[in-house]
């Protein structure tokens, strides 16, 4: 075994790194809420600007985080469950820090191991929905297939996803301490 590690670094970097691994390799990947605001790496020939300018655009109109990771998914290369797919058919293990309602797997850093039943439609209705104005390489990138990774596809079959901080734990430690013996 010879371990490469490697912390931080951009998301093109990243899929360069897990590019190539075989069955017996090991992914160890560390996501924390945030990660979805980090973890640039915009679809297609969207620039980083226009992706911004789409999540600015998002923001202002109200829309909630669910909604918004939908059309930060398929605008990505590796939201979505696409950081998994690329690493296949190595193992990977994914450690959560949860900053997300209900500390869904999916939601948090908007899934780059997890996958996502959203298509190219459901992010559209978003954007009709909050009135979002796109440019033309963001209308292209949902024209065309999308790069999300769909629950149940192979790729994801050797992903195991583990939330080891969450909100929630935080709270019932802090009920327990408070608590009266």
């Amino acid at each position: 075994i010879s371990p490469r590690i490697v912390a931080g670094g951009s998301p093109r970097r990243m899929l360069e790194l897990v590019a190539g691994l075989g069955e017996g390799d090991m992914v160890l990947a560390l996501i924390s809420g945030g990660a979805s605001a980090l973890l640039l790496q915009p679809a297609g020939a969207i620039t980083l600007e226009e992706k911004q300018a789409v999540n600015q655009a998002l923001l202002a109109s109200g829309a909630p985080i669910g909604k918004m990771n939908v059309v930060r998914k398929h605008l990505s290369r590796v939201k979505g469950g696409q950081l998994a797919a690329a690493a296949y058919p190595a193992r990977m293990l994914a450690l959560m820090i949860s900053d997300v309602p209900g500390d869904e797997p999916a939601m948090i850093g908007s899934g780059p191991t997890v996958g996502d039943a959203s298509t190219p439609a459901d992010v559209q209705a978003i954007l009709e929905r909050y009135r979002i104005e796109v440019p033309q390489s963001v209308r292209d990138v949902l024209a065309g297939p999308s790069g999300v990774i769909p629950p149940g596809d192979d790729r994801l079959a050797r992903v195991e996803n583990v939330i080891y901080a969450a909100p929630s734990q935080s709270l019932e430690a802090a009920a327990g301490i408070a608590r009266p013996e």
